[in-house]
């Protein structure tokens, strides 16, 4: 027969194990919760670098566009406002993020960074390529003049009988690269100006990565061409001085 103190010592053992046992999921919920809000706030932390260089980036990207001098004033005004409305949208992004209280949220957000905003993906490789060839273009016109002055001292150098056979090859050497490098920026610019976000879309992120990189290649090729434009200055700077 158990007796009566049997019976309470039970009860209160239970009562101690029940305590106990309630006292490990309080503990465990706040590990659990404290876990969840160091998570949350290192997603925080690394959506805000993220979305702070791209916005950096795009300003500096600003800056290229406003000293553009070849491009159309209205493209011009477009990529400008299309780099402007990517900052907005970064910021805004940083606001819904920095504001979130709950990780999955957070991390749906912070995805949008890269799949909604294609930043490095498309618009600052882009707008570089436009930058590149207005700067090409830009050169180009400085060379020409350049050119024009020494065709007219080679032009001098033949009426007094000079030799200007090395000469003449030389200023046809640089019209050649000139016309070049000026095809291959225009060519550049055409290929991405039109490009847009891919959405998702791996056709057209196919495409536009393709677009790039062929555009890059252009940019690439006017760069060595206006490097061999200066060569034949050059060439042809020391070659009057030789023959005076």
């Amino acid at each position: 027969m158990i007796n009566k103190n049997t019976i309470s010592k039970f009860a209160i053992g239970m009562v101690s194990v029940a305590t106990l046992l309630s006292g490990f999921a309080v503990t465990a919920n706040a590990q659990t919760s404290a876990t969840t809000n160091s998570n949350l706030a290192k997603v925080i932390s690394r959506s805000d670098t993220a979305i702070s260089t791209r916005i950096d980036a795009l300003n500096k990207l600003s800056t290229r566009v406003g000293q553009m001098k070849n491009i159309s004033a209205s493209e011009v005004s477009s990529i400008s406002t299309e780099v402007q409305t990517e900052i907005n949208n970064l910021t805004t992004l940083k606001s819904k993020i920095d504001a979130d209280t709950d990780i999955t949220t957070a991390r749906a957000d912070a995805k949008k960074i890269t799949n909604d905003y294609r930043i490095y993906a498309l618009v600052i490789p882009q707008t570089s390529i436009i930058a590149s060839s207005d700067r090409i273009t830009t050169l180009v016109g400085m060379i020409n003049a350049i050119q024009t002055k020494l065709q007219a001292r080679v032009t001098t150098a033949q009426n007094t009988g000079k030799d200007v056979t090395a000469l003449t090859a030389a200023l046809t050497d640089m019209t050649a690269k000139l016309n070049d490098a000026t095809s291959q920026a225009n060519t550049a610019q055409s290929g991405v100006v039109s490009l847009t976000p891919d959405q998702g879309n791996t056709t057209t992120a196919s495409a536009n990565k393709a677009a790039l990189l062929s555009a890059r290649t252009n940019i690439k090729t006017a760069t060595a061409d206006l490097k061999a434009a200066r060569q034949d200055i050059n060439t042809i700077t020391q070659e009057l001085k030789a023959i005076k």
